[in-house]
């Protein structure tokens, strides 16, 4: 479960510059990476200890070790890459991964109830970068 940690960590950087620009591209890589510790993940659970239950004890217990500043911002930042990056591509990678990505939400919010995040699919992020004024769409890139 150290990986699925050393992942969340990696793309803590990609938050700085999260917009409609950057995001794709670092959505794409985050998926990129995913798909392998995805597999690892997958070909361990015959140790009969539940991956998400794994990931969620090693973050709550590394955030329990922190001092309360770095706790609240440690804990925010990976809690936006599972709402951001891992949750949206493990949705389009579908199948385990799906269900791995929903009980890792459900695992989240039970144990931490003040701070949840919900599942939102990656088209769904996207249009979230679109603006409107008066029903008129805004652009928000030259890219467009």
């Amino acid at each position: 479960m150290d990986d699925f940690k050393t992942l969340i960590r990696s793309a803590h950087p990609y938050l700085d510059c999260f917009d409609y620009d950057h995001y794709p591209s670092c959505f794409q890589t985050f998926a990129s990476d995913l798909v392998p510790v995805l597999e690892a993940c997958r070909a361990g659970t015959g140790s009969g200890a539940d991956p998400v239950e794994t990931v969620l004890d090693a973050l709550a217990k590394e955030y329990k070790d922190l001092p309360r500043k770095e706790r609240i911002e440690i804990s925010s930042r990976d809690k936006r890459v599972l709402a951001l990056f891992l949750t949206p591509a493990a949705l389009q990678a579908g199948g385990k991964a799906e269900d791995f990505a929903r009980r890792l939400c459900e695992g989240w919010k039970a144990r931490f109830p003040r701070d949840p995040y919900y599942i939102g699919t990656y088209e769904t992020i996207l249009k979230g970068f679109d603006a409107n004024l008066l029903g008129l769409p805004l652009r928000k890139s030259r890219k467009r």
